[in-house]
This record gives C-alpha cells, structure tokens and sequence, in this order.
C-alpha cells in the first residue's frame, strides 16, 4: 500500500506544479497508470481538499529545495527539528523506516541491487518485511571491513537484503584493501557483477551512505587508516567518501593512492548505475553530504531535516 506522503507528493505535482502524469511517473519508477490511480486516491483519501496536506512530517518544501538546488530526482526527508533531546537511535530507526519505504516502492522483479556498508543501511534492510518473493539479485561493491560490527559489514547486508527479498545474493569475500595493485587485479578478475549481468549499467539501485573524513570517521576509529592518511585527506581537503572512492567539498573526486589497492567499484563505474541512493544524517555527515551532492552524482537523498537543514546553510 502507497502510503500518504508519496500519494500527497505525487498530488502536489500534478494540480499545483502543473507537471504531467508521464513526468512524475518518471520521477518516483511508476507507470503512468499507477499515477492516474494515484491521483484518484488522493482524493479517496481525502488529501486533496482546497490545497495537499502535508500528511506526516517531512516537510515538502524541504524536499522540493534540496531537488531543485542539487538536481537530484528526490528528496525524501525525515523531520525532525522539533525534537528537543536529540536521539541519534531514534533517527537511526525513523531514516530506516524510510529508507524501507523507498525500496517497498521501488520493488520489482528482475532488478539488479547493489549495496555498499554500514550502521544506516543496516536498519533500513532491518525494516524491510516482504511476503512476496522477488526475483531480484544483490550484489556487493566493496570488500569486508572485519573490524567494525558483523552486522554493518557489506557482506552481511547484501545476503540480509537479498533474504528479505527472497532473492540472490552476490557477496564480495574479500578484504576491503590488499598489498598491492598486482594482488588486486588478480582478485578483481572474476568481477562478480561483470560476471553474472555484463557490467554496473544493468544495475537498476545502489544504496549506500558516505564515510567522512576526521579523527572521528570509521576508518580511522576502526583501525582501517593511519592518522598520518586522515591528514594527508585533509590536507588534500578531502571530505568524504563514497564506496572508498573520495572527493572534496566542491565534489571533484581525487586520487590518493589506494585505489589501486581498493576491493571495490571505481566511481566511474558507480556513474553507470540508473539510480543512485545516498542514505545519511548526522552533524558529523554534513560536509560528507554537502560535497557529494555536488558531484551530482546522487538521483535520490534521504536524510533528516537536521542533517538537510545544516547542509543547506553550509553551502
């Protein structure tokens, strides 16, 4: 079931932006049909009286703004500026609960997903409750990072997403870094995606959050980076990355050595991807953030409006 916001989102598009039934349904994955259905829910719901109500709280100004100033295709924001205690727990549950209404609403047959790691994409596949069976695969895109958490590592996740799926998983097992470029084209030689559907074009969604870049990011605190490197990053004013591949604050990607030592996806091949999903909050995410979405590389944002609301006065 379509939920409100979605059903409102799609409304608003249509009777006050002007936008046609064939745009929106390019913009959320719909078939012109399922708006037409939409459109007419709207007002079986009765969202739809003088003006769209704004069903729950994600502000849809908010959204529309990050849209229109980064380019991305949507904005879907968790709001949570009227919190007076902040629980970062809390909106680890709540920006999961929406990162699994995404996928409930994009969910297809024959769709090919890719995922990278972390703390934020494990609960959004936590929350994820399927019935049907999907004949979908889920591959991974970076090797294993065994000093952080079981749970958070990439190839737990892409096996927890594709048995939430009941589809087939694609695990990378190998570490995250090797000794030498040598090793790692030996290695890279039976590339898994290339393998079993041609190339990352054919890959429908990449879901994946973004590393930062201090003393306090995860490589450094899990023992992955030298302080010496976090330096170097900085220096280079590096700040963040995206499946191990990292860029600046103005979103140029730059080199620093260890791609050629890297178990993962270049970003050239993360450009291939259709649809690219970057999920992330936090005061600490928030030069991450602003220098990703100036890649323009990123299709669709979900994050909380704390996070979003920081980022908009940073740039």
């Amino acid at each position: 079931m379509i939920d409100d916001r979605i059903i409102a989102r799609v409304a608003e598009l249509f009777y006050v932006h002007n936008i046609s039934q064939y745009e929106i349904a390019n913009k959320f994955n719909f078939s012109k049909a399922k708006i037409c259905r939409m459109i007419k829910e709207a007002k079986k719901r009765k969202i739809i009286e003088f003006q769209i109500k704004n069903v729950d709280k994600r502000p849809i100004e908010l959204e529309e703004k990050f849209e229109k100033i980064f380019k991305i295709k949507e904005a879907i924001i968790f709001y949570n500026s009227d919190i007076k205690i902040y629980d970062e727990e809390l909106v680890f549950q709540e920006v999961g609960k929406i990162g699994a209404e995404y996928i409930h609403r994009v969910i297809d047959n024959n769709l090919n997903i890719a995922v990278t790691w972390g703390k934020t994409l494990y609960y959004v596949i936590k929350n994820l409750r399927f019935e049907k069976k999907y004949d979908v695969n889920v591959f991974s895109t970076i090797g294993s990072v065994s000093l952080t958490k079981t749970d958070y590592q990439n190839v737990n996740l892409t096996h927890m997403l594709a048995e939430r799926l009941k589809g087939t998983s694609y695990p990378i097992y190998l570490p995250i870094f090797v000794e030498t470029s040598e090793l790692k084209d030996s290695l890279m030689q039976e590339n898994i995606i290339n393998k079993v559907i041609g190339d990352t074009s054919k890959i429908d969604y990449y879901f994946t959050s973004l590393g930062t870049i201090s003393k306090n990011s995860r490589m450094y605190t899990l023992g992955a980076f030298e302080l010496s490197f976090i330096n170097t990053l900085i220096n280079k004013k590096i700040v963040g990355e995206v499946g191990l591949n990292f860029y600046d604050i103005d979103g140029n990607f730059v080199e620093t050595g260890l791609e050629n030592r890297t178990i993962n996806i270049s970003i050239d091949e993360i450009k291939r991807i259709k649809n690219k999903i970057v999920i992330i909050f936090g005061d600490d995410k928030v030069e991450a953030l602003t220098g990703f979405l100036k890649t323009q590389i990123a299709d669709v944002l979900i994050t909380d409006s704390r996070t979003a609301e920081k980022v908009l006065s940073a740039i």
